[in-house]
């Protein structure tokens, strides 16, 4: 029997991990499975993806909210020792810039948090920000703030391997699995423990469980029916632009750039051996997923058939000089809590759920998984935070998810997916993972392209190719 069995092994589910293995008294497991291989994304079977599957995440001190604010500084600060012990590197220090209109709430609330937490910035005009970095364009009345240091881009993928190198190291058991089941079972007065089943039948005994799924949390039975988290998953959608040498080399040193409606990483080197530099929209509380078909679906998409010309137009807008070689499509799911903080907190004596990150979760993951270690090691709140601000709250019993009806209506989710036809589907024959060439010369049904695409040569594909 374990003293403390992790569920879900993303970002947040390894730094528990780790920080539980740290007590070598502490028997530990961690459970979530694997990034899935080319055959698993098309495979109906496979249900459960995760959001660390990239190479970039912005990372950064400052924010709006002094919480999460308190929990990335912490984070941080511990970067370059997990690099260290785990003997991975997946943290660049390129600095974060934050453009906001002048004299905005958002940027008020930054400058206050920075003042509070004593994070050294600069404030820039918008010919500031022009001289500073000449390849951004912005309105006459931005304002940007310049934090140069403990900022800049993570990758979530090594960052995972790096928490699981280590929790393994330490005595940890990492089992690749999907937890499909969390029972309580009652021994007698006081005495009971906790039946994990996974989705191959595995069952595994522990004192604890501390539950660390994000979007999936209320899917399968890992709470009861009356005790399903209150939260939005949002379809959330970001395009790489594919860097030629020349604008590599204009743009190589750019920071990572928080916009008022939209966010940038610099250039970043993938697997496939090219450099992209990645945009993403503030996910919309209108693109919710109601169910597991319908997320598993999203993830397998990669975002084709979602309209780009928001998008394009942000990029063309922030940085215009810029000539993508090509435009690569990925997604993943956003999860929105009413208080936009994260849940930590005990849904019962015996299981902890440490989920929905709002968005924020990859720059602050260490910290926020210390949290929950700290809370199921204890069975109740051990941590300087106020508790308040993390407790569960859970949706009306006419809302919770309904499993048996998500698999019964997968088939036709996936007849009546959405394509933008000649451009994001791939032909016929092909697997989601094809690329397609195109000229946007002019715009399919339903999309318009800025002026300044036209005539680019453009090539759309599923990100999983960016692994190959």
């Amino acid at each position: 029997m374990y003293d403390v069995c992790v569920v879900g092994g993303g970002m947040v589910g390894s730094a528990a991990a780790r920080w539980l293995s740290l007590k070598r008294e502490t028997r530990v497991c961690l459970i979530g499975p694997r990034e899935p291989t080319d055959e698993e994304w098309n495979s109906p079977d496979r249900e459960i993806f995760g959001c660390h599957y990239d190479e970039g995440r912005i990372t950064r001190e400052l924010d709006q909210d002094p919480i999460w604010a308190l929990l990335a500084k912490r984070s941080i600060e511990r970067y370059r020792d997990i690099e260290r012990e785990s003997g991975l590197k997946f943290y660049e220090e390129v600095g974060c810039l934050f453009l906001d209109p002048k004299g905005s709430e958002s940027n008020q609330a930054c400058r206050q948090t920075a003042d509070s937490l004593g994070i050294k910035h600069e404030i820039l005009s918008s010919g500031g920000v022009h001289s500073k970095f000449p390849y951004l364009r912005v309105k006459k009345d931005t304002e940007g703030i310049w934090t140069p240091h403990r900022a800049g881009f993570i990758s979530p993928r090594t960052l995972v391997s790096a928490q699981q190198r280590i929790a393994l190291k330490n005595g940890c058991r990492i089992i690749n699995d999907v937890v499909v089941k969390v029972a309580e079972e009652h021994q007698g007065v006081g005495e009971g423990y906790v039946k994990v089943t996974t989705k191959t039948g595995t069952e595994i005994l522990a004192r604890r469980v501390l539950l660390c799924c994000g979007a999936s949390t209320n899917f399968y039975h890992l709470l009861p029916p009356e005790k399903k988290l209150d939260y939005k998953s949002l379809r959330t959608l970001v395009v790489l632009a594919e860097m030629s040498a020349t604008d590599l080399s204009r743009f190589r040193g750019m920071p990572s750039i928080a916009h008022w409606d939209s966010y940038v990483l610099p250039p970043i080197k993938y697997p496939d051996g090219k450099h992209y530099l990645k945009l993403g929209l503030w996910p919309n509380e209108a693109e919710e997923v109601a169910d597991l078909s319908e997320s598993a679906a999203w993830y397998r998409s990669h975002g084709k058939g979602w309209d780009l010309t928001k998008t394009i137009t942000v990029f063309r807008a922030l940085v215009p000089d810029l000539k993508p070689v090509s435009l690569v499509t990925n997604c993943c799911l956003t999860t929105l809590t009413p208080s936009g903080q994260l849940y930590c907190d005990m849904a019962s004596p015996r299981v902890g759920v440490l989920a929905c990150m709002n968005g924020y979760g990859a720059k602050s993951s260490d910290e926020i998984g210390r949290m929950g270690a700290l809370m199921i090691s204890k069975g109740s709140w051990n941590h300087d935070l106020p508790t308040e601000t993390f407790k569960l709250r859970f949706k009306p019993a006419k809302s919770h998810f309904n499993d048996a009806a998500c698999r019964e209506e997968e088939e036709e989710e996936e007849e009546e997916e959405d394509t933008l036809q000649g451009i994001m589907s791939p032909p016929p024959s092909s697997t989601s993972n094809a690329s397609q060439t195109c000229i946007f010369n002019k715009a399919p049904s339903g999309m318009s392209i800025p002026a300044g695409y036209v005539g680019v040569n453009v090539t759309i594909m599923a990100a999983s190719r960016l692994d190959s």
